[in-house]
């Protein structure tokens, strides 16, 4: 396997990892190393800051957003969560569709990325954050009210006990119906 952190990986580690992901174990290895080259701690798991640091990373305006999305469940990953994370944004190929690389991990992951305050529905506030931090002050308050109205609207909003409008992990879904989301939420490895 050539590298000193490729070796810390078994056969049977790889083969695991690769059920689950879909990664080839070319892929495997890159990731490895990389995980292990921002693992500055040597723990053998990640924290946000650890993603946060990442110069071509941290200029993304939705950087905090996709970190959130991925520490969903706890404040470190180890190395098959980092791997599980970032399959969902490999390139769907029908031989290696797995659990979490497919359509409904892709649009978990967006959902996710969206519901700022993990209360599994998006709400206006949410939108607003996550939209605020893509576009800035570029738009008009009154605009970006208009937009996000129109998309909850869209999606046919439920209405929370205090009056509020939400929309719910299978509306956001439909309104995917016609988006290729496999398309648009890969990227090589």
């Amino acid at each position: 396997m050539g590298s000193k952190t490729s070796i810390m990986l078994r056969p049977e580690e790889i083969q695991t990892i690769s059920d689950k992901t879909g990664f080839t174990t070319r892929e495997i290895v890159r990731l490895y190393n990389r995980f292990a080259c921002l693992d500055k701690t040597r723990s053998g798991s990640l924290r946000r800051e650890d993603l946060q640091n990442i110069p071509e990373f941290s200029v993304n305006p939705l950087c905090g957003r996709v970190i959130e999305a991925f520490f969903w469940d706890s404040d470190e990953v180890n190395f098959m969560q980092f791997a599980i994370l970032l399959s969902t944004f490999r390139p769907i190929r029908k031989a290696t569709v797995t659990e979490f690389n497919n359509r409904e991990g892709k649009i978990r992951f967006l959902f996710r990325l969206y519901d700022v305050d993990k209360d599994n529905r998006l709400s206006k506030d949410d939108f607003h954050e996550v939209l605020s931090g893509l576009v800035g002050g570029t738009v008009d308050p009154d605009e970006m009210e208009k937009v996000i109205m129109r998309a909850i609207d869209e999606a046919g909003a439920d209405i929370n006990t205090s009056g509020e409008l939400f929309i719910t992990y299978d509306q956001f879904k439909k309104t995917l119906d016609h988006v290729d989301v496999e398309t648009r939420l890969s990227m090589p490895f």
